[in-house]
């Protein structure tokens, strides 16, 4: 079998027997997701056969999501689809940590930033402006299987999810499921500069599937930044007249110089300080985020937001895998605001809640009060009651009652 068989053959084939069989799109969502969970289950023994099994589990699961990439999809299928796909990502990290060495702590800091890399990678997809329409390349005389060797090594710096599947499976069957947190830590960091920074399909031509959305408008943008009522106010004090990246970029500097120098021996009100600045980036919240680099404001403040939940939480002694848990739903949460921008849902959508600074709070009051590990078990419900009974009841009604807007599809 060919690369480009394998690759892009396959996957139309298959999808071209699902359509004739009427295989709905959320079938092959729960047939990834099924298969991701199987993965975690197979990564956690931590063994280099159990690793193969993993691995096999991780390709059926990305064999079900190119499938489903063929399909025509609304909106509420793209929004499942890739909400499913980062939960189903999640668990095989967290898979991979209680395989690397259970209760260790710098095993689950790893876990952690793995998974906050691919959370804010899905993000600046939906966020990040298109260019603008292609131009012709003549004298391009290479066969179909240079051009698809050529685009597979230029997704290769993005780690896309199939590449992701094969470094996961080598690494944790040859070296371990540790080496495959570090290799996935260090390549995701690449991959974010990269979604950010490198080259992304043309707004005119044909996106194939898992490809990221049209360019997002102002709106989309500031609706991504996921404000709570606090933000929501200081916005509206001075009335969109401050820039929003400058105070947002301000302020996860502090917030990182903060949490690099340590919070273990900090007490009392000094653990609000990096709080303090990351609410620089809150008046910003009424500015239309018409600039040409506004896009990377949510970005920003989900950076700021992930450094300091994490470095409070291992600094407190709060247990491995309840940081990761909530570092991962924030990320769900991140994603589902983003994908909700862009598609008008009717009353009752949960927009906003608490917000990136009502989640900084919660965590920060409860390590001043000493009672950091229930502070963030507390905000894991939450955030559980609010992508479940929430985001989803709201997601399910707008189905019922479709209404105009762009249709986001499924991001790799």
């Amino acid at each position: 079998m060919t690369v480009t068989t394998a690759v892009v053959v396959l996957p139309r084939r298959v999808a071209v027997w699902a359509s004739d069989r009427a295989v709905a799109r959320t079938s092959l969502t729960g047939i990834e997701l099924a298969c991701a969970l199987c993965a975690a289950v197979w990564f956690s023994a931590g063994t280099p056969l159990s690793a193969l099994g993993g691995g096999a589990a991780l390709g059926g699961g990305y064999l079900a999501r190119r499938v489903g990439g063929q399909l025509t999809v609304g909106a509420f299928e793209g929004w499942l689809a890739s909400t499913c796909g980062l939960a189903g990502e999640l668990a095989v990290y967290a898979g991979l940590a209680a395989g690397a060495a259970p209760g260790q702590q710098r095993v689950w800091a790893l876990a952690t930033a793995a998974a906050v890399l691919l959370g804010m990678r899905k993000v600046a997809r939906l966020c990040r402006p298109a260019p603008g329409r292609p131009q012709p390349s003549p004298g391009d005389e290479r066969t179909g299987r240079d051009r698809t060797l050529a685009v597979l090594a230029g997704r290769l710096p993005g780690l896309p999810a199939g590449e992701r599947a094969v470094v996961i499976t080598v690494t944790a069957a040859v070296y371990g499921t540790r080496m495959s947190l570090l290799v996935l830590t260090w390549w995701g960091a690449v991959a974010l500069a990269w979604a950010v920074a490198g080259p992304r399909p043309q707004s005119g031509s044909a996106r194939p599937a898992g490809s990221p959305p049209p360019a997002p408008r102002p709106a989309d943008i500031v609706a991504a930044r996921d404000d709570g009522p606090i933000a929501r106010f200081a916005g509206s004090l001075v009335r969109g007249q401050l820039v929003p990246l400058p105070p947002a970029v301000a302020g996860l500097t502090a917030t990182i110089l903060l949490a690099t120098l340590g919070l273990h021996d900090l007490a009392g009100p000094v653990l609000l300080t990096p709080v303090a600045a990351m609410l620089l980036a809150a008046p910003g919240s009424a500015h239309p985020h018409h600039g040409p680099l506004d896009w990377l404001t949510p970005l920003v403040i989900q950076a700021g937001q992930y450094a300091y939940l994490a470095a409070l939480g291992f600094a407190k002694g709060v247990p491995g895998p309840l940081v990761f848990a909530l570092t991962g739903l924030v990320g769900l949460r991140q994603l589902d605001a983003a994908y909700r921008a862009r598609q008008p849902l009717p009353a009752g959508d949960p927009r906003g809640g608490i917000g990136w600074e009502g989640r900084m709070l919660a965590a920060g009051v409860g390590a001043m009060l000493g009672v950091a590990t229930f502070s963030y078990l507390a905000l894991t419900v939450y955030l559980l009651w609010l992508l479940g009974s929430g985001s989803l009841a709201s997601w399910l009604a707008g189905r019922a009652q479709p209404r105009g807007g762009r249709r986001p599809r499924l991001g790799s």
